[in-house]
């Protein structure tokens, strides 16, 4: 049997009369009304769904329980720029059974006043939309002209990751953060709660799981599959994922350029039709592969991302499992930029807990995505005069030879 014929084979028997995967076929069509509904795949179903469980008058009957854990979990993270003077304590002591919420005030996902306690919090969730420099600097500037006496004023940047806020005065959380929360409160709730409330939001919090990843018997059951079947699945995604995006297209003409690995050379790079993720192979060759999940295999990588009206191409240090190493990396960059190539919020410097850290961030305008030249040349204009690729990515590649982050074959 040549190797074609055997990769024919161990697909074929891949996909007859597998248990596992008839077991992984059944968990992912499990019933799920919010899946039903689409929630998982709308940024302002999420929001309606956190909108109504932050609210303390709501029928969920569990006052402002959440509103306050939810706020507590803000503070316990750095910012550059404050506009409270609140502790932690503070929250916890204090009622904000006032506390109104609203959606959609002037394009501000959710709103919540409580004049009690002199507080405003604002929160800008983004699940799978690109970003929004100039929004976040615009609903602050709202806030604080609409409420000038305000005494505390919370920024919140809700994501999928929890990608730390491309502004100095908000602070960041992920949707893990928010499924932690929500576990904490059901586990201790349980006996106390009406039945159909804690049902509905069990399957809320099923969602997130799947969403952010956190779903353990499901992470369990495709180990296991990968394990025992992992020819056939890469040949499956080496030959069968693709896509039509022009994002997509763009980057393939421009792959020769770019001399990179991304999804096709190394399945664990993510691609969808808005997102590309990328390393250059003389990045490649001299960092470690990461421990924990992340869109990339590598602790440092590049991603093109596609926008309603704007390409960006991002660097970005990932999850590394030693925070003091990290930490370390951020540091040893930042001191040895003298042409600010890099641009590292002076919290992510300090911190060694962090998981998602912007290196660089550029963006150009995107007239017509329909258009695949139009979009080649913006990407074109975007590398090499813009963002500055091949001089970033070489003095990048200079200084990690002389720091030890470890080597291809190695993991952090």
């Amino acid at each position: 049997m040549n190797e074609t014929d055997e990769l024919y084979y161990k697909i074929n028997r891949f996909v007859t009369n597998n248990h596992l995967l008839e077991l992984l076929t059944a968990k992912i069509n499990e019933f799920n009304p919010l899946k039903v509904l689409k929630v998982d795949q709308f940024e302002i179903r999420h929001s309606n769904m956190l909108a109504w469980l932050l609210s303390p008058q709501e029928n969920h009957f569990l006052s402002d329980m959440v509103l306050k854990k939810l706020i507590a979990e803000v503070l316990c993270r750095d910012i550059e720029v404050k506009n409270h003077q609140l502790q932690i304590s503070d929250v916890l002591l204090s009622s904000f059974f006032d506390a109104e919420v609203l959606r959609e005030w002037r394009n501000i996902d959710i709103l919540v006043i409580s004049k009690s306690n002199d507080f405003i919090l604002f929160i800008e969730n983004k699940v799978h939309a690109g970003l929004a420099h100039h929004q976040l600097e615009k609903y602050i500037n709202l806030i604080k002209d609409n409420y000038p006496g305000i005494k505390n004023i919370i920024p919140l940047f809700l994501t999928l990751n929890g990608d730390e806020a491309p502004h100095p005065e908000y602070y960041h959380l992920g949707h893990g953060d928010i499924l932690s929360i929500l576990n904490s409160i059901l586990t201790l709730n349980k006996d106390h709660m009406n039945t159909k409330v804690y049902d509905f939001i069990r399957y809320y919090t099923r969602t997130l799981e799947v969403l952010t990843m956190q779903d353990e018997q499901l992470i369990k059951l495709c180990r296991e599959i990968y394990k025992h079947h992992r020819e056939a699945i890469e040949t499956i995604i080496k030959y069968g994922v693709t896509s039509i995006s022009t994002l997509n297209q763009a980057t393939e003409i421009l792959r020769s350029e770019l001399d990179c690995i991304g999804h096709h050379e190394d399945p664990d790079s993510y691609l969808s039709d808005t997102q590309y993720w990328f390393i250059p192979s003389s990045l490649d060759q001299l960092l470690p592969r990461l421990v924990n999940k992340w869109r990339s295999p590598r602790p440092i990588t590049y991603f093109f991302a596609a926008e309603e009206t704007r390409l960006r191409l991002i660097l970005e240090v990932g999850p590394i499992a030693d925070g003091n190493k990290r930490h370390a990396l951020l540091n040893y960059l930042n001191d040895n930029d003298p042409d600010n190539l890099f641009s590292i919020k002076s919290t992510a410097l300090k911190k060694k807990d962090g998981t998602f850290t912007r290196l660089r961030s550029k963006s150009v305008d995107v007239n017509d995505w329909s258009d695949v030249d139009h979009v080649v040349d913006r990407m074109k204009h975007l590398l090499e005069k813009v963002f500055k690729y091949n001089e970033v990515n070489t003095y990048l590649v200079s200084l990690l030879q002389n720091f030890q982050l470890g080597t291809p074959d190695d993991t952090i």
